[in-house]
């Protein structure tokens, strides 16, 4: 179920294409599951930032050079955000997670676990504080080159824990099969 749910759950939304963060705000895409944004698209590391709780939870905003404030301009709402989970330092704004550092990567895959999002809003609040900006409607996504292979390694890990949970099933009831007749075997003995 761990695996398989957010598999189903990314596979029972909406695929993207050609998505400019410029342009759209998160309640345009509140049913992605993966997109592909536009050429030149990018995070916005200037705007990176990190809340901790146990975990340190990390985002940086996906944006285009005109929401870049190294390029002297900043977007009106910075809804789309590229997070993730211990890849970066709790003090430090320095955002590590997904394929941060790989040029082909412009697309996202939705985050889907309910547990983290909590946290991941309270990391965009502390970047709508520290940098003076706007996230009217945030949305989580992974930052990664391919969405489609990285959804389906959650199907993967699910059907070989599916394996793994049916193979000790099955070794476990074999063993109580065998003390089962090994126990009787022996009580039909000793009345005879």
């Amino acid at each position: 179920w761990y695996f398989s749910q957010p598999f189903y759950l990314l596979e029972s939304l909406r695929a993207y294409e050609d998505v400019d963060p410029a342009d759209v705000d998160g309640v345009r895409l509140m049913d992605a599951g993966r997109v592909q944004f536009s050429e030149g698209s990018r995070l916005a590391l200037d705007f990176a930032m990190s809340y901790t709780s146990w975990d340190i939870y990390c985002v940086a905003p996906i944006t285009t050079s005109e929401g870049l404030p190294s390029q002297g301009s900043q977007l009106g709402t910075y809804d789309l955000w590229a997070v993730g989970v211990n890849c970066c330092k709790s003090a430090e704004t320095h955002f590590r997670c997904g394929e941060y550092d790989n040029p082909k990567a412009r697309s996202g895959l939705r985050q889907v676990s309910a547990e983290q999002r909590p946290y991941l809003h309270l990391a965009v609040q502390q970047a709508e504080a520290a940098y003076n900006i706007q996230a009217n409607h945030p949305l989580f996504f992974y930052w990664v080159e391919d969405p489609l292979h990285e959804e389906h390694l959650f199907f993967d890990a699910a059907f070989s824990n599916w394996i793994l949970s049916n193979s000790v099933h099955f070794v476990g009831n074999s063993f109580a099969i065998l003390a089962f007749v090994v126990m009787f075997n022996r009580a039909s003995k000793s009345t005879t």
